[in-house]
């Protein structure tokens, strides 16, 4: 499945379960912000990598690091999806 196919609610819902390992925090809900939990550099590495695995989608590092939870990276893929600035399928323009 890709992010085009993927629809809001799902795609916040693997987002949040990417957080949720990566950081290592189960209790982590929508909201939970990236840095406030303890995230690095290292992390933003290691979720745009789960993100492409999950939803065959490759997000910029500054894209996370700029959309910090879940629901605010979700919301920005919802409005660049047609726009280049994120690949479904594993391109990047």
């Amino acid at each position: 499945m890709n992010l085009q196919d993927q629809k809001a609610p799902d795609r916040v819902e693997v987002l949040t379960e990417i957080w949720r390992k990566v950081l290592g925090k189960p209790d982590l809900d929508e909201n939970s912000d990236l840095f406030e939990n303890d995230g690095s550099s290292l992390h933003v590495l290691q979720i745009t990598g789960m993100i492409h695995d999950a939803l065959g989608v490759d997000v910029k590092l500054r894209h996370v690091f700029s959309y910090t939870s879940p629901r605010s990276l979700s919301d920005f893929l919802e409005g660049e999806l047609g726009q280049g600035d994120v690949a479904a399928n594993g391109t990047n323009p």
